[in-house]
């Protein structure tokens, strides 16, 4: 019987541990089904090693006292240690990184919406997109699911081939390629095109534990939400339940009181007076701590100046005349708004312009209940008046009279907080002191919540011809926020993209190819060769 060597066989089990480690490897990176099992291949591949170097174990020794395995020893421990500081700093640059947006659109820069709901995000989010692998549009959905991974550790993202992983796509119902799918523990939403606007709503719907409802009341021949032409609301209604509000009507006639689930009631442009019952309504809804959206046009008799008197708030009975519109190719009776309250979570860094066409003013009224609270929020400009002749000026006549009409800046937008009033207050603290109810809760000791009122001198600027008009969206849905009592979501909303490509002119595309093709590979070259023709001559 023939001897075995034990040279030959430690040999082959080296050869052989190695071998298993890298079929392991390999074999982890390219059958996920089989990870779990790829640890017993590692395993019995360290095995192997340790029985080979257990064999070899003198003749290994030796090999490390040689003075060539000592250099070569210290040369594998410094790269060790470069390995080290690069990894070192990965792990640092992962955790504390800065970005810089150097493109003139700033396209890789989120809007300060989405900005902000990203930082407020207190619930892991997850979303998956299933894109097919090498799909040229799943690099730029790659690109915008990373800036939002990047604005919150709560935000992850992952890819998905739904041809190589159907069942993945089947669980989520999945049926077209390009389909994000946004999840919390308790809720999902599916997009199909991975763009910021449909992104940070799809995000809005997941975070959001309850849906807030706006109405919007009729009967007055107010703004319709399902007219589609340039008079109606329909954009408007779009972009609010873009905002994931609910959008319902009211016919306050009939309904007697406001429903408990309004967190924001519109009433946009009546062109008929509300009656008493409905103005008690309104009143009643705003002493309960109601948000109320009213958009008033110049000669219409709402019933609604005497109300809103009695908040502090001024409907003028005028017109805005702006010359100065004409430069934008508007007419004079669209004045230009640009000044806006800086102080406020509405306007605070608003800058672009508002169009208001045919619009009256609206200001703060000179006796104030000492429970509200106003604020002129926009302004025309100062070579504005708010005409008062309007015989003069159907006429086209229209001229500033000093003696009856107010020169600009003309208020067209007042906002109002109002708070329970002191001698109520105190007659309820009279009361607690009395005799508290231990069972009441903290909220209903507090009292009602502030109310909160908005009016605007125009509603066309709101509607479908001009809703999308430089800054008349982004002024109308920030009111809308504010009211909502959700002004974490007041900012500009997502822009679209715009491609700003490079053109070269003749000079400077040659000097890019001669740097870039000639003269930079040259150089190199050159180097490699000096330092050639150096060794050698010294060798």
């Amino acid at each position: 019987m023939a001897r075995i060597d034990p040279t030959k066989t430690f040999s082959a089990l080296g050869y052989a541990g190695f071998i298993i480690i890298v079929a392991a490897a390999i074999t982890y990176g390219m059958i996920p089904a089989a990870q779990s099992y790829v640890w017993i291949g590692w395993l019995v591949g360290l095995l192997c090693l340790a029985a080979y170097a257990a064999g070899n174990f003198k003749t290994i020794r030796d090999y490390f006292r040689m003075r060539s395995t000592r250099h070569g020893a210290n040369a594998f421990i410094l790269v060790l240690l470069v390995l080290g500081i690069l990894i070192f700093v990965e792990a640092i640059s992962a955790r504390h990184s800065a970005r810089f947006d150097l493109t003139a659109t700033k396209r890789f820069t989120l809007s300060e919406q989405t900005t902000k709901i990203l930082k407020n995000l207190e619930k892991p989010v997850h979303a998956t997109a299933f894109y097919q692998e090498g799909a040229p549009e799943a690099q730029a959905a790659k690109d915008l699911l990373d800036q939002y991974a990047y604005g919150s550790r709560e935000f992850s993202f992952e890819f998905v081939d739904p041809d190589r992983f159907p069942g993945k796509a089947r669980r989520y119902k999945i049926t077209t390629y390009g389909t994000v799918v946004v999840e919390t523990e308790t809720r999902e939403e599916k997009i199909t095109l991975a763009d910021e606007q449909k992104l940070t709503n799809a995000l809005l719907r997941v975070i959001r534990d309850e849906e807030k409802v706006i109405y919007f009341v009729t009967g007055h021949d107010e703004k319709s939400t399902d007219n589609h032409g340039k008079d109606g609301y329909s954009a408007a209604k779009e972009a609010i339940k873009d905002q994931n509000y609910a959008v319902r009507d009211i016919l306050l006639m009939r309904a007697h009181e406001v429903p408990a689930d309004a967190s924001v009631l519109i009433i946009a442009g009546p062109k008929k007076a509300l009656f008493p019952e409905e103005i008690s309504t309104l009143k009643q809804f705003v002493d309960q701590g109601g948000h109320l959206l009213i958009l008033v046009d110049p000669e219409t008799d709402t019933g609604l100046a005497a109300f809103l008197k009695s908040y502090g708030i001024e409907v003028g009975k005028n017109i805005i005349v702006d010359k100065l519109s004409r430069i934008f190719g508007a007419d004079y009776l669209t004045p230009v708004v640009s000044q806006y309250a800086g102080y406020h979570a509405i306007t605070e860094d608003f800058e672009s312009a508002s169009f208001f066409p045919v619009a009256c003013s609206i200001g703060v009224a000179e006796d104030v209940p000492s429970h509200v609270q106003n604020t002129e929020l926009a302004k025309t400009g100062p070579s504005s008046w708010a005409e008062t002749d309007f015989a003069m000026l159907k006429e086209g006549r229209a001229s500033f009279d000093k003696d009856k009409d107010t020169m600009g800046p003309i208020p067209v937008a007042v906002v109002s907080t109002i708070k329970e009033k002191i001698e109520e207050a105190e007659k309820d603290q009279t009361k607690k002191a009395d005799g508290d109810d231990p069972g009441e809760s903290d909220d209903k000791k507090a009292g009602p919540r502030p109310a909160r009122i908005v009016v605007f001198g125009d509603s066309d600027f709101a509607g479908n011809a001009y809703l999308n008009l430089s800054g008349n969206r982004d002024f109308f849905m920030n009111a809308l926020s504010w009211l909502a009592e959700e002004e974490d979501l007041i900012a500009i909303r997502p822009k679209e993209e715009l491609n700003q490509p490079v053109v070269l002119s003749h000079t400077q595309g040659r000097i890019l190819f001669w740097t870039s093709v000639v003269l930079l590979p040259g150089a190199i070259l050159l180097f490699g060769i000096i330092v050639l023709r150096t060794r050698r001559s010294y060798g």
